[in-house]
């Protein structure tokens, strides 16, 4: 039994689209729009970058990953914000869009360790996975399906 079962679907049938993977998704009630989470920062046009310092560069510890790619991810620069708690990285995703990562991220992603069976990703090209991988938002669909019902009564 599917979870719009209780539709009468002769009524619901116009509103559907006709595309295969679109009616998939739209009887789960998902979408392909993504809107980041409020921590991250994910942008289509190009974040602030810069290069590294002198000084910086001649520190030890630091590893200078301008130009490393990782799965989907090239590195830009750093980013021109100084955040208190480690150096953030603009990486560019091939779909376009620009993302802040962590230099632990990038060097464990480098390195193979953080990577399992996934790619390293922009959050909304992961999305987009879900979504192709039949994942589902339960209480999003029950909205979904819900105001599918509202609307033919």
């Amino acid at each position: 039994m599917t979870r719009l079962a209780r539709v009468d679907m002769y009524a619901v049938a116009p509103l559907l689209p006709g595309d295969k993977v679109a009616g998939r998704v739209a009887s789960r009630g998902e979408h392909f729009e993504w809107s980041p989470p409020s921590t991250t920062v994910h942008s289509a046009d190009p974040i602030p970058h810069r290069a590294p310092t002198a000084l910086e560069r001649i520190m030890p510890e630091f590893v200078d990953l301008t130009g490393v790619r990782s799965g989907r991810l090239t590195v830009v620069g750093m980013a021109v914000d100084v955040c208190a708690n480690g150096t953030r990285w603009v990486v560019r995703c091939v779909c376009g869009s620009y993302e802040l990562r962590r230099t632990r991220y990038l060097k464990a992603c480098a390195a193979g360790e953080k990577t399992g069976n996934d790619e390293p990703m922009c959050g909304s090209c992961a999305y987009t996975k879900k979504l192709r991988q039949g994942f589902h938002n339960r209480k999003k669909a029950a909205a979904a399906a819900e105001a599918i019902q509202n609307s033919i009564r």
